[in-house]
């Protein structure tokens, strides 16, 4: 009877190795076909995936405000069936108007500061050309390559000014704006398609992971299903400490950079604080872009301040890092550096911003089940007495460090 069994286990896997074979070779030799299905089920499907998304964040602060301002009772009697009633809605409607007036805090402080910026660097171009050549003319390097290229500033506001009065670049950048439209139009719908859905996901959470589990148990084997909500109550877990961690730590820094801009008189403290707060949500790259931005705006105030304000961010961040950092998202993660700088390169070339914020706790999950992984399979092989590698003590195991 074993036997029997051994020859249909056997018999299946090999049907289950040939039939992978096929696919795959013939997913190599129609490359393209493959290529342009997974890209209409990328187009279909993205607005559920920014649901999942914007359900996964917004759970954080609805989970928080439910957890506190609908506490159990104190004398452990349940709480009445209207407060039951009532605390998904009020929950999940005050984290909505928390993250609107939160989005139209920053744009009021951002758009301000935009628009004075691009009103200065439009007014003030021909001077800070000028101003520019009179600072590379006084180093001889400089000046003698700006003379064999027979520049001079007002033949550089010349080619600029006709260039921005050029039909050619007008229509250029008309058709590209169009573009940026369509495209911007696009992403709305899918993005409050994504909103419609995680609202419902995070009203009705409760019911949909029942009927999720149900489905599960009735389809998959015990195992399986153990090994799924293993990974779903740690993507969970992941997710919900990258996002209160990286939220924390992102207001400490925007918070930080505010003062010492106010403190040493840098122009636009609170909007480049705030901007330095939204950036700094995107790991490791983040930082940069709020100091690049933030270094444009006061160009145009200042050249020596510009320049002060990135020498007072190189040394911001490294107080961040070091000392900010490790203490408020900790290893709430659990992924070392090397992987998060891994798992924000892959992520920025698949998902842009986007995909750099949900690589990190993404890939923590992969980090996690490989780990948890290898130590069960050498666990296994120590109790059934196999040997260590000759090399096994000089090579450190995978670990949350």
């Amino acid at each position: 009877m074993n036997n029997k069994k051994e020859k249909q286990r056997g018999f299946w896997q090999t049907l289950a190795i040939v039939v992978i074979g096929v696919v795959l070779y013939w997913g190599l030799t129609n490359y393209k076909v493959v290529e342009h299905w997974l890209a209409l089920g990328a187009e279909i499907l993205s607005s559920f995936v920014i649901g999942i998304l914007i359900a996964l964040i917004l759970n954080v602060p609805m989970s928080f405000i439910e957890r506190n301002l609908f506490a159990p009772r104190k004398d452990g009697k349940p709480r009445s069936g209207i407060v039951n009633k009532l605390a998904r809605p009020v929950s999940l409607t005050l984290t909505l108007a928390f993250c609107a007036a939160a989005i139209a805090a920053v744009l009021a402080l951002l758009i301000p500061s935009l628009k004075t910026t691009g009103k200065q660097l439009y007014d003030q171009l021909p001077l800070f050309i000028n101003k520019a050549f009179k600072i590379a003319n006084e180093n001889t390097a400089i000046s003698g390559m700006i003379k064999r290229a027979d520049l001079s500033p007002n033949k550089v506001i010349d080619i600029v000014l006709s260039k921005l009065n050029d039909s050619t670049v007008v229509s250029d950048t008309l058709l590209g704006t169009i573009d940026i439209a369509s495209g911007m139009v696009s992403g709305t719908i899918n993005f409050v398609i994504g909103l419609v859905f995680s609202i419902y996901m995070l009203a009705r959470k409760e019911t949909l992971k029942r009927q999720l589990y149900d489905i599960c148990t009735a389809y998959l084997p015990d195992k399986a299903v153990e090994k799924l909500a293993h990974i779903g109550n740690l993507s969970k877990s992941t997710f919900s400490n990258f996002i209160s961690g990286q939220g924390l730590e992102a207001c400490i820094l925007g918070t930080l950079c505010a003062l010492g801009m106010k403190l040493f008189g840098f122009p636009y403290a609170a909007a480049v604080g705030v901007l330095v707060a939204v950036t700094a949500f995107i790991p490791i790259v983040g930082a940069f872009i709020g100091t690049g931005i933030g270094a444009f705006l006061i160009l145009m105030s200042s050249l020596k301040q510009a320049l002060f304000f990135i020498l007072f961010m190189v040394i911001l961040q490294q107080i961040e890092g070091n000392l900010i950092y490790p203490r408020v998202v900790g290893k709430s993660v659990g992924l070392p550096s090397l992987w998060v700088l891994f798992a924000i390169t892959i992520g920025g070339n698949l998902g842009g911003i986007l995909g750099m914020f949900v690589a990190v706790p993404i890939c923590s999950v992969l980090y996690c089940l490989l780990r948890d992984s290898v130590q069960h399979r050498n666990e296994l092989k120590k109790q059934r007495g196999v040997p260590a590698e000759p090399l096994a003590n000089d090579i450190e195991p995978l670990s949350e460090n």
